[in-house]
């Protein structure tokens, strides 16, 4: 009898654990630096009013934009708790040098845990401001489905723990909506994120290099970060050795036709 118990958990295990790769592998970050957030998506705040992302745009300050849910037992908190302690120590003035937004992609939720959640960040990392420059929402499947697909944001959601599992990452949109910056992880530098906000205030977007960075890198679920994938990293290299090649050659072929 014991033996037939063994079995059958060991086989439960093995099912809770295929299905949290599957909902873990899912998880990633496209990279849409450079693209248009659409202004027409709409969800409600915490003051339960109806209004849409473009409300937010054309106000001459950056957008700093985190996609979370109220309800989420730990990265999310993470996050926030990261973003906001950096900001609060850029010695940017938030509501002047930017503007931040929050929307949660559980369309369960309401604007009832968006108010709660707004109060607590306000009270704990920006109490000196008695100004509103953060927005809290809510909003339905169909415009989550719309603005992570836009942002790149790839999330899944787990049945069997009733959890989503999703990326850490602060996106930076310039005052036009454009997608400026990505910046990953929990504990992001005061530096990276004053840096970011600076650049989309002149509505420029990373660079190439940025690009290649992100790609080199990959989020890693159990380490709370982003991982250097020494894979990418040799394509990279690769590609980086193949156009120096065709550069020193062409050099060569050139200087050889003179003489």
């Amino acid at each position: 009898m014991t033996k037939i118990f063994l079995i059958i958990f060991s086989t439960l295990l093995l099912g809770v654990e295929t299905k949290s790769d599957m909902h873990l592998q899912s998880i990633d970050v496209e990279n849409k630096l450079g693209e248009q957030v659409s202004s027409d998506i709409g969800f409600i705040n915490s003051y339960s009013q109806k209004v849409s992302l473009g409300k937010y745009f054309n106000q001459n300050i950056p957008i700093v934009l985190v996609m979370a849910y109220y309800q989420c037992p730990m990265l999310c908190s993470l996050v926030l708790n990261g973003m906001s302690s950096a900001l609060s120590n850029s010695g940017l003035i938030p509501g002047k040098d930017y503007s931040l937004l929050t929307l949660s992609i559980d369309p369960s939720e309401g604007p009832d845990l968006s108010k709660e959640k707004k109060r607590n960040y306000i009270d704990t990392y920006f109490a000196d401001y008695d100004y509103d420059f953060w927005t809290f929402g809510t909003t339905s499947n169909e415009q989550i489905s719309k603005i992570t697909s836009e942002l790149g944001f790839n999330y899944s959601y787990d049945e069997f723990s009733g959890q989503y599992a999703h990326p850490a990452v602060v996106y930076i949109l310039d005052q036009k909506g454009v997608i400026s910056n990505q910046i990953f992880g929990i504990d992001p530098t005061s530096n990276d994120l004053k840096l970011a906000i600076l650049n989309a205030q002149d509505e420029s977007v990373s660079s190439i290099f940025d690009k290649i960075l992100l790609y080199c890198y990959q989020y890693n679920p159990k380490a709370g970060n982003y991982t250097l994938l020494a894979s990418n990293v040799m394509k990279v290299a690769g590609v980086v050795m193949v156009l120096f090649m065709g550069v020193f050659l062409s050099f060569f072929w050139t200087k050889e036709r003179i003489v």
